[in-house]
């Protein structure tokens, strides 16, 4: 009679004491969000979908109100700020945060390409705060298409749980949907002077 073979141990990833805070502060978010009402059957949104490193996104397109390629612009990088925003820009005598969504998220970090697009994305106003307007860098522009909302997938476990948080779901191709309204409602891209 052959053997069995013995399960092999797991390793068990432990936190360091520092990290706990943010890690069970990650996990509530996850716990709290609303649960994703399935679609109606047939029901399609329009997305615009680009690259993060090797991440391939889509977002809702009626959130983009401008795009732009990055080159054609002088930005300014900001003394002091957090390491997802890149810099200011000034879009029409307005001045708006260049934000590094794949820095924000913790994914490894990149060259700045030279497909780099800034996407201009407004919403967020939930809860009676005042709307969020900011830039988004991405890699490159990829095209706009329509995505069946009932043939989205539940983000995988693999996935961090801080991307999980802005994320609707996945499809086929493994497109993470971003959901822009809990990007810009999230008070952690808000940076205050006392920071």
């Amino acid at each position: 009679m052959p053997k069995r073979e013995q399960p092999k141990a797991q390793k068990t990833m432990i936190a360091k004491p520092q990290d706990t805070p943010g890690i069970l502060l990650e996990r509530a978010r996850l716990l709290a969000r609303q649960p994703v009402k399935k679609a109606a059957s047939g029901e399609t949104l329009e997305v615009l979908t680009f690259h993060l490193g090797t991440e391939y996104i889509g977002i809702p397109t009626e959130g983009v109100h401008e795009i732009r390629p990055l080159s054609a612009y002088h930005w300014s990088r900001v003394p002091c700020a957090p390491d997802f925003i890149v810099g200011i820009i000034n879009l029409r005598s307005r001045i708006y945060s260049i934000m590094d969504l794949a820095v924000f998220w913790g994914l490894p970090p990149r060259p700045l390409s030279e497909k780099a697009h800034i996407l201009l994305v407004r919403g967020g106003n939930g809860g009676g705060r005042q709307e969020t307007e900011l830039t988004l860098l991405i890699d490159d522009l990829g095209n706009v298409c329509r995505l069946r909302l009932d043939e989205l997938n539940p983000t995988p476990s693999t996935v961090s749980a801080k991307v999980q948080v802005h994320v609707r779901g996945v499809t086929a191709d493994m497109m993470l949907l971003l959901d822009l309204e809990s990007l810009l409602s999230d008070p952690n891209i808000i940076v205050s002077e006392g920071e």
